[in-house]
């Protein structure tokens, strides 16, 4: 049966095209397909998180996730603080303008 292989890399998205067996398991076609896994990294098929113990089907998109760099939490956390307002915000203007009558 065939599946896709997806990664996602700096370079972009890379995909094989790979021929598994019937019993195969989503980490051992990753393996056949000639990459390895990450500690932390995760597995989906067609963009759900999925075991790497499942079997493949026939069909079936598995994506390698990345590793995450950054905590959700704390991501969040930093680009709320970048998008708040800042406290003298009154004082420069709508625009970005300096000339305001005070």
């Amino acid at each position: 049966m065939q599946v896709l292989v997806a990664r996602v890399d700096r370079e972009g998205v890379k995909l094989k095209e790979i021929d598994v067996e019937s019993g195969t398991t989503l980490a051992q076609a990753v393996k056949i397909a000639g990459w390895n896994l990450g500690a932390s990294q995760r597995l989906a098929v067609w963009n759900v998180l999925a075991d790497p113990n499942a079997f493949v089907k026939e069909g079936d998109r598995i994506e390698i996730l990345p590793e995450l760099t950054v905590d959700p939490m704390t991501a969040r956390r930093l680009r709320e603080e970048k998008n708040s307002a800042p406290a003298n915000a009154l004082r420069q203007g709508r625009h970005g303008g300096k000339h305001r009558l005070i």
